[in-house]
């Protein structure tokens, strides 16, 4: 086993999953966390390099360690690449940091790139898949088509783990979840309703884009969030279209983007129906309406309705 992780990413759900499979690895051991926030370096390697007398082994989590980013440091960050370099054998840390990607250029993250590192930025299909059947298995429970599960859910792994709470709660009779289960008892994401709306906005299905748009806002969704979300929307839409023209796989958008594979499995199949020209001209629009809501000159609901409506 290592004795220095290092995890990072802005995939909560995940870097509490790889956490977790840590501790499980590391049998008989204390755990111990800090808050890097407020907490000295200096209190960390004398807890490190303390033996313990009851439990010869320990984990040490350190929380938030915003210091392995760009542009951040802490203080007496030193000691730390000395203990680093001169480590108890005995101590385990794990290092979590809230950040998209770590600074390589520092000297922590070279010394540490020597041990395990693992990133929680964005997970794949297979490894959602993989997680939910084996909460599944654990508790008992079958479902008919996780697919669908995913699709109405999304892939963050907090959000995954509480509907499948919920819907375990639901089924806890038959422990069999089918898809009327999974609609009735799951919150579809606002993600993936974004999509939905979408389309309906480029097909000029009038009737079910205000249907959604009120779906939104009963859900308490402010309108000029669902401006930025559209657009957003629009603008990975032309994205996707550019790449598809020259070629790209989806693996490689994915890649290129930084995105859920998912969501570019599902933009393709939409994306031949789509002229640059019309989501070029939706993205204007958009930006037109948040510049005069903005400006106090139009109503943000009723902006909202007109462009639904155009």
């Amino acid at each position: 086993m290592e004795n220095f992780y290092v995890i990072y990413g802005i995939n909560k759900g995940l870097i509490k999953e790889e956490t977790k499979k840590i501790i499980n690895s590391l049998k008989d051991t204390d755990i111990i966390k800090y808050d890097m926030a407020n907490t000295l370096i200096e209190d960390v390697i004398e807890d490190a390099s303390t033996v313990n007398l009851f439990n010869k082994k320990k984990i040490i989590i350190l929380e938030d360690c915003y210091f392995l980013g760009a542009n951040k440091t802490i203080d007496n960050l030193e000691k730390l690449e000395q203990y680093i370099e001169h480590y108890n054998s005995d101590s385990y840390l794990i290092f979590i940091c809230n950040a998209e990607k770590l600074d390589s250029r520092k000297k922590i993250n070279k010394l540490l790139s020597h041990h395990k590192v693992i990133e929680a930025n964005k997970v794949d299909k297979a490894f959602l898949i993989k997680h939910i059947n084996s909460k599944l298995k654990e508790a008992g429970y079958e479902m008919n088509d996780i697919n669908f599960f995913l699709e109405r859910v999304g892939t963050n792994l907090n959000n995954i783990d509480n509907e499948l709470d919920k819907l375990k709660m639901y089924a806890l009779e038959t422990k069999k979840i089918t898809n009327e289960d999974i609609t009735k008892t799951t919150t579809k994401v606002l993600e993936e309703e974004i999509f939905s709306l979408t389309d309906a906005i480029i097909l000029k299905d009038t009737k079910k884009a205000l249907e959604l748009l009120d779906s939104f806002l009963n859900q308490n969704y402010d309108e000029i969030q669902i401006i930025l979300l559209l657009a957003n929307q629009f603008h990975f839409l032309f994205q996707v279209k550019r790449l598809i023209n020259k070629n790209k796989s989806e693996s490689e958008i994915a890649k290129i983007l930084e995105v859920n594979p998912y969501r570019v499995k599902y933009s393709v199949k939409k994306i031949y129906s789509y002229s640059e020209d019309m989501i070029l001209e939706n993205i204007k629009k958009l930006a037109k309406i948040d510049h005069d809501i903005k400006l106090g000159e139009m109503d943000k609901n009723l902006a909202l309705k007109l462009f639904i409506l155009h």
